[in-house]
């Protein structure tokens, strides 16, 4: 994963002056500002390893997800926005149980939800730019293992229908990226993106996750 953040980080470098060639000159000003952005996401989850309580340790596997995005842009270059994405990665929890010697590993998949408020800035004017972007928000996991008693009623179509409750958590989540975007015309533009995703957990060293995210947007 780390080389396809160097590749990604290279080859926007790479695109810039092609960007602000095309922009400025091929193109002209297609004006984003004082207009509304909203997208559907392809999202990219990194896996990531991290640290639990009594010498416990919690594996997440990658993942691919979606989620959508709407934004205003006060200008050409500045934007602000709420993000929504959802996964559900597998996971592999290692620990030593209680009244045990020997570490046991549990696997299953869990739920997360990822929202956030995210700010951006295009670094150039014209349909092609490369862009930064910083977020705070939070995201909910759901571990999908049952946490106290099933309670169940009837349903008119489905028969009975049980409902348990399962551990989970919300927790305050931050990060920031880097970009392209490309106005395709007036109307459509997409996005590919590279970002980090920290969450800020309690009781486990804070999970760090890299996210990619391909775009297809309207503008309106």
């Amino acid at each position: 994963m780390r080389i396809k953040i160097i590749v990604l980080a290279i080859a926007l470098i790479a695109m810039t002056p092609l960007a602000w060639s095309q922009g400025t000159f091929l193109f002209g000003s297609d004006e984003r500002a004082e207009k509304w952005d909203f997208s559907f996401n392809f999202v990219y989850l990194g896996s990531e390893s991290v640290s639990a309580p009594e010498d416990a340790s919690l594996a997440i596997n990658d993942d691919w997800g979606w989620g959508f995005d709407v934004a205003y842009n006060f200008t050409n270059h500045w934007a602000l926005g709420f993000e929504m994405n959802f996964l559900s990665p597998r996971y592999t929890l290692t620990g030593i149980p209680e009244g045990e010697t020997e570490p046991q590993s549990f696997s299953h998949k869990m739920d997360m939800f990822n929202g956030a408020l995210k700010g951006t800035y295009n670094l150039l004017d014209g349909p092609i730019t490369p862009f930064v972007d910083l977020s705070l928000g939070f995201s909910y996991l759901d571990s999908n293992v049952k946490d106290g008693p099933s309670y169940c009623y009837p349903d008119w179509w489905w028969g009975w229908v049980c409902y348990s409750n399962t551990h989970d958590d919300t927790r305050l989540s931050y990060g920031g990226g880097l970009g392209l975007r490309w106005d395709i015309n007036r109307d459509m533009f997409l996005r590919g993106s590279y970002s980090i995703m920290m969450i800020d957990a309690s009781n486990l060293s804070d999970p760090k996750f890299d996210m990619g995210r391909l775009e297809i947007g309207w503008r309106f």
